[in-house]
């Protein structure tokens, strides 16, 4: 009778462990910038830093996402600024690097039985400065630019699957401030080029 039992357990056992399903999380790479051109500033140093601070409480979850925009952010002057001078240093100050989910009105009725809504909508921005002074030669210039991407996220997706999308959301803001940042210091940091 004991063997019985035993047996019986061991094999209850086997069978929990077979039913088990393992989602396995994906990683993510860093979203750089070192493939693009450098972009020479007559400074002779550079650095980053974040002043946005995050709530960590819904609306906002930007602390949930795969890849840190902030810290993505900070990347970039490392990434493409050349400090190409003798004296001076050129600054990247992230203010705001925000990202607020809204839950979205679904279909009520048969529609809604039988159509996958779009369940919420992420509404991500960034806004950076980037300021070079070099007091030896008392000069200043500084600009600050501010981009928006917002991406819908289908009611019946997966974690991973709203884990990719943020990622998505993160490399297309990221090429966007880029575009801008570029923009932006061929027009207000002239005194620098």
């Amino acid at each position: 009778m004991r063997f019985g039992f035993k047996s019986l357990a061991l094999a209850a056992a086997v069978l929990a462990s077979a039913c088990e399903t393992h989602v396995e999380v994906p990683s993510y790479a860093a979203i750089t910038f070192s493939h693009l051109p450098p972009i020479a500033l007559t400074v002779a140093a550079t650095e980053a830093e974040t002043l946005y601070s995050k709530p960590l409480t819904a609306p906002n979850v930007e602390h949930e996402f795969p890849v840190d925009i902030a810290r993505t952010a900070e990347g970039w002057i490392g990434d493409r600024i050349q400090a190409a001078g003798a004296s001076g240093t050129a600054t990247l100050t992230v203010l705001e690097a925000s990202v607020v989910e809204t839950i979205l009105e679904k279909k009520t009725g048969l529609t809604g039985l039988v159509t996958a809504d779009q369940g919420h909508r992420y509404d991500a921005t960034l806004t950076v400065s980037l300021k070079a002074v070099d007091l030896n030669v008392q000069k200043s210039a500084e600009t600050t630019i501010t981009v928006k991407r917002s991406q819908t996220v289908p009611e019946d997706s997966t974690f991973n699957e709203r884990e990719k999308i943020w990622y998505e959301l993160t490399e297309k803001l990221m090429a966007d401030f880029d575009a801008q940042m570029t923009k932006s210091i061929d027009a207000h940091m002239t005194l620098f080029k």
